[in-house]
């Protein structure tokens, strides 16, 4: 089976690439090459007024393939193969190939599915499969509150869906060092949502920073007070965190929150949000096993809780049930099978 799918956030690709390449052992490819802008089927760099260093960032060739660099030289110098560039990406302190194809090779190819991942890539993806790859199954991976499904879904959020939609519900996976460690820190919060944490998430996280004067608090993210934390060193830093400050008033669900389940990392939420939003992560937190939602008590109780779970061999042993429940909930193996049997209905129609 060849999956042709946009990249726009590495971690999501990566999720895909797991699901799709090693656990299906299908071919997934993603676009290189500025031929995808220009006939209108790549519109990441729309907001950045199709900026041409954002449009090389994500589509430029390869000028060179240097055996300087350890992981490329691991892989062959030789990196277009068939017309396919093999192209070495990095998550944590690992590699894997990312496959791209030029638009050309893309109409030379046979693609069994096509995936837009990118809101900005819906439209133009359904008129790339009716224009060129009318036998390919489209489909779309959503995983933003805003985006109302329609089509045929892969879907990352638990929002209802009409009846008219092909959906299957499912956990996009993280890398396998986001896994657990016994902490070492237990009066450690840290928050990793795009940052200056917007309002009224901002107020409350400085509230609880002074009633918790004992407690070391950061702020990671985009623009967040205490810098930005890395791909590469993200896991250990979630890891050396006690509790992940996740009080998001777009939804306590993503990435990050399942990062931090997978870690081990009990997360501080608020856990209407993850109701009003519907985000797919609600119903993996349960209060006082891995979360403490702070919808339950009164601000003096929240802070009196906190300070309860920090207690370091109480902390331990909730950091223990947290990876355990992550691994009890969310079934990665079986989820690959229902996205199988799900493409197999939608390639029959």
């Amino acid at each position: 089976m060849n999956v042709f799918c946009d990249l726009h956030h590495g971690d999501l690709y990566y999720s895909l690439h797991l699901l799709f390449e090693e656990r299906l052992k299908a071919d997934l490819f993603r676009p290189i090459g500025v031929g995808w802008f220009e006939k209108g089927f790549w519109k990441i760099a729309e907001p950045y007024n199709n900026a041409p260093d954002t449009i090389n960032q994500f589509l430029g060739l390869p000028a060179t393939w240097s055996t300087e660099v350890d992981p490329i030289q691991r892989y062959g110098e030789d990196r277009l193969i068939d017309g396919v560039y093999h192209i070495p990406a990095k998550v944590g302190s690992e590699y894997y190939i990312q496959k791209a194809i030029t638009f050309d090779k893309f109409l030379k190819t046979d693609i069994d599915v096509i995936v837009a991942s990118h809101p900005g890539h819906y439209l133009p993806y359904a008129q790339l499969v009716r224009q060129y790859k009318p036998n390919a199954v489209y489909i779309k991976q959503i995983g933003n509150i805003a985006v109302r499904p329609e089509g045929n879904v892969l879907l990352a959020m638990n929002t209802p869906v009409p009846p008219n939609v092909n959906c299957l519900k499912y956990h996009p996976e993280a890398h396998k060092e986001y896994c657990y460690t016994s902490p070492a820190n237990h009066s450690v919060i840290k928050s990793f949502i795009a940052a200056p944490l917007s309002e009224p998430n901002l107020t409350l996280f400085l509230e609880y920073e002074k009633l918790l004067p004992d407690f070391t608090f950061k702020m990671h993210g985009i623009n967040g007070r205490d810098g930005v934390i890395s791909g590469d060193l993200m896991p250990q830093v979630m890891r050396d965190s006690a509790f992940v400050w996740h009080v998001k008033s777009t939804g306590c669900g993503g990435f990050v929150a399942r990062q931090a389940l997978a870690c081990g990392r009990p997360c501080i939420i608020r856990k209407h949000y993850c109701h009003e939003h519907y985000t797919l992560t609600r119903d993996l937190f349960e209060d006082s096993v891995n979360c403490i939602d702070l919808d339950l008590g009164s601000t003096t109780e929240n802070v009196e809780k906190i300070r309860y779970f920090s207690e370091p061999l109480r902390h331990v042993e909730m950091c223990k049930n947290t990876a355990d429940k992550f691994k009890r909930d969310v079934n990665f193996d079986a989820e690959a099978e229902n996205v199988k049997a799900f493409l197999q209905r939608l390639q029959r129609k």
